[in-house]
């Protein structure tokens, strides 16, 4: 019996009366052409009807990457990484793209693994970092080969793509709401402070900015902040909860004479509130708390956290969109002629959790 005889597009193109060019790209889903929907369904009833088999894929790894965002973020406990992350997958989702989520829990080794795999010849469409890099000198030679965005702190030091939201800013503004309310010492509680994790001092300062510009004083703000070795025996799970649950707990057993505390974000404003309520304190009766970045569940009844917004969503859909034109430019052989660098400006959120200082 004769072996029946392989269909090929060839085969399809000329019962269907089009090009054998016009076929492979209507059945490789080809997305830079365009055909009519009465010409590709002409090719696809056709190939149906003749039993037409699609080769399997031969792509090699490189390729078979080169549709995937890489997005590099410390854990995903915070849901401001959570709530990042998803902005960025639906996105990539409109251009065909998908993501690789890359949790390195702040450890630089970690982060060097992804990158010594990127290294290797290995073609990605993009990468977002969602926290300050402890290879910058790398990262910045890597974002010549290909599309790289930084959502984070402002960073003069990046020479690539950056959406990022001053932390000076957003400091100001409790700053100025706690001052209107009449506090006069606060307390800022925030996770070890560093040298790659700018936006831990620089939060800091921008309290104590404020309170000197309204001419309180130099020692209105108390900084109060875990150690690494201390930080880094806490569950990844609770490690910025936590923090704000041990030192608010630290200091109301030392006593103090904050009549408001500041989390560095807002997990650590959330441990800073289950701290109070354990120890039987009201908020904002007793205490005043803010946080900074109005994740979804600060606008929870039972939790009604002031705090400030700064647009995650909208800096997850902007990453995706610099890596897509960064891609198309690429793609047509055209230089690039510049780097993006966007600031979004923030707000204060005003809810329950502030209020007149006491007495």
């Amino acid at each position: 019996m004769a072996q029946k005889k392989k269909v090929t597009t060839k085969d399809i193109a000329k019962q269907a009366k089009v090009s054998q060019s016009a076929v492979s790209m209507i059945l490789n889903n080809k997305s830079d052409v365009s055909f009519s929907e009465e010409t590709r369904q002409r090719v696809l009833e056709t190939a149906e009807k003749l039993g037409y088999q699609k080769k399997k894929s031969k792509h090699t790894p490189s390729q078979t990457l080169s549709k995937v965002i890489i997005i590099m973020c410390p854990f995903l406990s915070n849901h401001y990484y959570t709530t990042l992350v998803h902005s960025i997958t639906e996105r990539a989702h409109d251009y065909g793209y998908v993501t690789f989520v890359a949790p390195t829990l702040r450890n630089p080794s970690t982060e060097q693994y992804y990158l010594d795999m990127l290294n290797h010849d290995v073609e990605v469409a993009g990468i977002v970092y969602l926290y300050p890099s402890s290879f910058l000198p790398e990262v910045n030679k890597m974002s010549t080969q290909l599309p790289i965005v930084n959502i984070g702190d402002k960073n003069e030091e990046i020479i690539f793509d950056s959406i990022h939201v001053s932390s000076l800013k957003p400091a100001y503004l409790v700053a100025e709401h706690l001052i209107s309310l009449g506090h006069r010492k606060i307390t800022y509680i925030s996770t070890p402070i560093s040298t790659i994790e700018r936006s831990r001092s620089k939060r800091y300062e921008g309290l104590v900015h404020t309170f000197k510009t309204y001419g309180l004083g130099d020692d209105c703000v108390t900084l109060r902040s875990l150690s690494p070795g201390e930080y880094n025996l806490l569950s990844p799970n609770l490690l910025e909860y936590s923090s704000g649950f041990n030192l608010t707990k630290q200091i109301l057993e030392e006593g103090t004479d904050s009549t408001a505390f500041v989390g560095y974000n807002d997990m650590v404003a959330f441990g800073i509130l289950d701290a109070l309520y354990d120890m039987k304190y009201k908020v904002p009766s007793d205490f005043s708390v803010c946080g900074f970045d109005n994740i979804p569940m600060a606008d929870m009844n039972r939790i009604s956290l002031t705090t400030v917004e700064h647009s995650i969503e909208a800096k997850g859909r902007e990453a995706v969109d610099i890596i897509a034109r960064l891609r198309d430019s690429k793609s047509k052989n055209q230089p690039r002629s510049f780097v993006t660098k966007l600031e979004f400006e923030p707000f204060i959120v005003k809810r329950k959790s502030t209020g007149r200082a006491r007495g």
